[in-house]
């Protein structure tokens, strides 16, 4: 292994640690202040605000992806791309708020109603605010700080959860959670200025055509992939009422997004760790590996959900919520999808390869916006189905015309990649669905019904990870150790050390993951 090799192996096991624990105390306050909202808002308040709240992640990835992600992808660059890049995210930032705020009354209040129009006039200076945090995010990725990374974001989701649970509680409905995300993206831009500051802000056509030649196309292909995810919000919010539309937000967050808490650990990494990688071999054993203990991590939350979902969403977010279970349970299966797919995107930056990307995504968001609005009219049931089908196509068609040209990898690879979880998911819900029904037949109560069958649950799929994958589950004792060494400490107390576990990255002649 090159000394080159082993800094990047160290950075990226120390960054899992860093972002692991970041993410672990910002969801944890922010899935209670979730609880709070669901139980403040009405489902119609949140179909009106899920659809402003797509403005977020289009904020974030047009400014970063358009105007900062060549800086990280980049073998150099000099401070002319700097100040370029801050110059390009500011004017843009300018413009797209600009854009936004001209649209509520020709085109936004016309098509979603005059209550979502005015969301999307209070949501309008996101861009701009993001664009101030693209250059130092860039900056702080670029030297793998990700211990600073995740702090910054951890404030701004605290910040953000505040703000909206304190204007729920006011009475402000929609209103209180669309402000909420602003505060979180004001206060993390704000953060990363402070702990990465941007030079001045300088016009150098030489620089700029650099940076776009790569960021043009990534903010493009960034731009598809949002739509894709939120597409379906905005097509039941045009020809549903924003009651099913809220309905179905919570679905997908349950089944997909929320997965996504702990898709944002290898996100968060993937992009500046791959680029940094010396060969497509060391790329793809990675990734492989990544792929790898993703899913055994994921996996088993959204068996659970599915096994728990009639007992779990009533008990936890309402009554209100009940009409969400089938969808969420359906969708779950669509977010283990979405956790396999997990950083195919930042692969195919790294590799240089963003147009590619780009006529990918616009064929899948085709795809998806057309299942959406195809089935909407028959129920949110149908419309999750649809979903479910169109994942299985996506996923198929990465590693097709994707992840297999570009680096090698196949989905013959992937099948065995996911063994691990898969059977062990099977032990879950074999002994999960059976131990849920009897617990409510005895009517033993909401909490104990979670509390007992998702234990067992969890306790059989461990054990069935330990006993038949020890590769697997040597990856999950690793992972443990490094993000959590005092824990891992006193469980060895007293007791002979552990052996050493393999580490996620390999040299270049290693070939693909064991």
């Amino acid at each position: 292994m090159t000394r080159e090799s082993e800094s990047l192996k160290e950075a990226t096991l120390t960054g899992v640690r860093w972002v692991t624990l970041a993410k672990i105390a910002s969801e944890t306050f922010a899935f209670v202040a979730a609880v709070a909202l669901a139980r403040l808002i009405s489902p119609s308040e949140f179909g009106r605000a899920a659809v402003a709240l797509v403005f977020i992640p289009l904020a974030v990835i047009l400014t970063f992806e358009g105007f900062a992600s060549a800086l990280v992808q980049r073998p150099s660059f000099d401070e002319e791309h700097r100040r370029a890049a801050v110059f390009m995210g500011l004017v843009g930032g300018v413009a797209l708020s600009a854009i936004t705020l001209l649209l509520v009354g020709p085109v936004w209040s016309p098509l979603f109603g005059a209550e979502t129009g005015h969301l999307m006039a209070i949501i309008a200076p996101v861009f701009l605010i993001a664009a101030v945090g693209s250059v130092p995010r860039a900056t702080l990725w670029r030297a793998l700080d990700f211990r600073v990374l995740g702090l910054c974001d951890l404030s701004g989701l605290l910040m953000g959860n505040v703000v909206a649970v304190a204007l729920a509680v006011a009475g402000l409905g929609a209103k209180a959670i669309v402000i909420g995300a602003l505060a979180q993206v004001t206060t993390q831009s704000v953060l990363l200025f402070a702990c990465a500051p941007s030079p001045a802000p300088r016009w150098h056509p030489r620089a700029q055509r650099e940076i776009g030649a790569f960021g043009l196309p990534a903010a493009l292909a960034g731009l598809v992939g949002v739509l894709f995810r939120n597409i379906g919000y905005v097509i039941l919010a045009a020809r549903l009422s924003p009651a099913q539309t809220g309905i179905f937000w919570r679905s997908f967050n349950l089944g997909v997004v929320y997965q996504d808490k702990i898709s944002g650990i290898m996100l968060q990494l993937s992009f500046p760790v791959y680029s940094r990688t010396e060969s497509r071999e060391q790329l793809r054993h990675l990734h492989e590996r990544a792929a790898r203990v993703h899913a055994a991590i994921i996996f088993p939350l959204l068996a659970t959900l599915v096994v728990l979902a009639p007992v779990l969403i009533p008990f936890v977010f309402g009554p209100a919520w009940e009409p969400s279970v089938v969808p969420a349970q359906i969708l779950a299966l669509v977010g283990m999808i979405a956790a396999v797919l997990t950083g195919y995107p930042q692969v195919m930056l790294a590799v240089g390869q963003p147009k590619a990307l780009l006529r990918f995504n616009i064929v899948i968001v085709l795809v998806f916006g057309a299942a959406v609005a195809v089935t909407a009219a028959h129920g949110l049931i149908a419309v999750s189905i649809a979903v479910l089908v169109v994942h299985i196509g996506i996923l198929l068609g990465v590693y097709r015309f994707l992840l297999q040209p570009h680096i090698g990898l196949s989905m013959r690879g992937l099948v065995s990649e996911l063994g691990p979880a898969v059977v062990g998911c099977l032990g879950l819900a074999a002994v999960g669905f059976p131990l849920r029904v009897l617990l409510q037949s005895v009517s033993a109560g909401a909490f104990v019904t979670i509390v007992v069958a998702g234990a067992a649950g969890f306790v059989v799929y461990a054990a069935v990870v330990q006993k038949l994958f020890p590769a697997a589950w040597s990856d999950l004792r690793m992972l443990a150790e490094r993000v959590l060494p005092p824990l891992a400490r006193l469980g060895r107390r007293g007791g002979r050390p552990a052996p050493p576990a393999p580490v996620p990255a390999a040299a270049p002649s290693q070939g693909a993951a064991s």
